[in-house]
């Protein structure tokens, strides 16, 4: 997994690319969680328009984010989301867990 970062109206968006396998991705997605949370940006928009897959692991990686977020009293929001992956987010009904939107300015209207 790959990212770059960006910023709109408050909002940090991390724009994600690739595979979420976990693996090594977890401990550098989470060390960039804590830096932005250190930092004092608690709104965080994940985009993962460009995410080809997701397994197990990488849903444990963004379930784990989502925490750490909110127990900093912060926002964590999921937006562009894949047909297929979104499909695995229905039927594991992970769209109740997660605040989802079709696009990045949807997403950043509601924080």
């Amino acid at each position: 997994m790959k990212y770059t970062e960006s910023e709109k109206n408050g909002v940090v968006i991390l724009h994600l690319k690739g595979d979420l396998l976990g693996g090594s991705d977890i401990a550098e997605f989470k060390e960039k969680l804590k830096s932005l949370l250190d930092a004092g940006k608690k709104n965080i928009l994940i985009d993962m328009s460009d995410v080809t897959y997701v397994n197990s692991s990488g849903i444990g990686m963004l379930i784990s984010g989502m925490t750490t977020v909110a127990q900093a009293g912060g926002k964590f929001k999921i937006c562009n989301i894949e047909k297929n992956i979104k499909n695995v987010f229905v039927i594991t009904n992970l769209v109740k867990v997660f605040d989802t939107f079709n696009t990045v300015d949807e997403a950043i209207a509601t924080f």
